[in-house]
């Protein structure tokens, strides 16, 4: 027995690691419903009240690491009561492109998309919007300060917007309290030596995502409208404030919390991303989230391997390991911690002698009581043919 769970340890153990186990297939997903957050929110600045755009300021697809392909993003967003969509995948601008060929096909007029991409490492995470190519400069593992303000000027060198006096990218940082929020075991920043807003502000970044999914900065926003009259982007003219921005960064299809209101000329690319340039933005929030959320399928493959997996898992709770934050340059933000359990590896050695035990008793008293029964039958039939 001590030899058969082994091998299954063995055997179970490298399919866990090495077999990407996702839950439900959210390829087959259908978003057949409709949010209408108008319905019971106000935008924060009552001055939008009449707004005409609902953006997501910041989502995540296949090309990334979302579970949602570009062309299914745009359906979510539309069940979710979006008509524009910033599509920020991590490190690259592909999954922008796709989905705005997409809903210029399938929703002329109706659906927005504005390519983009999420500039992502140890150090912060930010939105570089309105590209049309992949912004590499100054972006590793863990960059310098040098490094992100090459990343920043670089944005605003390109843009898929062509306007006289507004020229280039738009860079917007991203939740700042998930990036300084201390990490599991660790106990340190989930990345590491985040810069400080009034840094950010002076290397020349746009603005901030003051929500992210259900979580509302009160800190960063309460600085943006404690400096909205001093402080100018000379990136934009007239010199305009810094923006406010929200985003549900999706990954996987859930609730949504935040939708960036604007009031945009038109439905179009250019428009949206002038109100954005120029700071004329405001959004509504809801902390509990929308209820309208479709249900995907459980993924074959997971209802085929799950008893390994599960199997594996307890095998793998004798030891805890802790990488930190992914740095999307192919490692991780610090340096791992192993915790090896040495009192669950040694009760488990316990629970298998004393199960082991129980087995052979088990296995051993019904033959035991049958050769017992046998003796004492056999007493009572000599007895009997006793003459007296």
């Amino acid at each position: 027995m001590a030899a058969l769970i082994a091998a299954l340890a063995v055997l179970v153990i490298p399919i866990h690691s090495l077999i990407e186990l996702k839950t439900f297939d959210f390829s087959t997903m259908k978003f057949d419903w409709v949010t209408n957050p108008r319905d019971h929110l106000v935008p924060v600045d009552p001055e939008y009240n009449n707004f005409n755009v609902l953006l997501d300021g910041h989502a995540h697809t296949t090309v990334s690491d979302g579970r949602l392909t570009p062309e299914q993003l745009v359906e979510y967003s539309i069940a979710q009561g979006f008509n524009a969509v910033i599509v920020t995948d991590h490190n690259t601008v592909a999954g922008g492109l796709r989905a705005e060929s997409y809903a210029k096909r399938k929703y002329p007029g109706r659906f927005v998309v504005v390519p983009g991409m999420e500039y992502s490492n140890c150090r912060i995470h930010m939105n570089f919007i309105d590209l049309n190519t992949t912004v590499s400069v100054g972006n590793k593992a863990f960059p310098s300060d040098d490094n992100i303000k090459q990343a920043i000027a670089k944005v605003h060198e390109l843009g898929g917007l062509v306007i006289v006096h507004e020229l280039g990218g738009l860079v917007i940082v991203n939740h700042i309290p998930w990036s300084n929020h201390s990490q599991d075991r660790i106990q340190a920043p989930r990345l590491v030596n985040h810069p400080s807003i009034q840094s950010l502000v002076d290397w020349g970044v746009d603005g901030f995502e003051i929500a992210n999914q259900g979580t509302f900065d009160l800190p960063t926003y309460q600085y943006m409208l404690a400096q909205r009259t001093e402080i100018r982007r000379n990136t934009v003219d007239p010199p305009a404030p810094l923006i406010f921005m929200t985003g549900s960064d999706v990954h996987t299809p859930g609730s949504a919390y935040a939708w960036t209101v604007l009031r945009a000329a038109n439905l179009t690319k250019e428009a949206i991303v002038k109100e954005i340039r120029h700071a004329r933005t405001s959004f509504l929030f809801d902390p509990t989230g929308n209820r309208a959320n479709g249900r995907p399928n459980y993924s074959a493959r997971y209802l085929a391997l799950a008893p390994l997996s599960e199997l594996a898992q307890y095998f793998e709770s004798f030891v805890d390991r802790y990488e930190g934050q992914y740095s999307f340059h192919g490692s991780h933000c610090r340096q791992g911690i192993v915790d090896v359990h040495g009192q669950s590896v040694g009760y488990f050695i316990m629970y298998f002698i004393v199960a082991a035990a129980l087995f052979e008793l088990l296995y051993k008293l019904p033959s035991f009581l049958w050769l017992h029964a046998r003796r004492l039958y056999s007493r009572g039939v000599r007895r009997e043919v006793i003459p007296c």
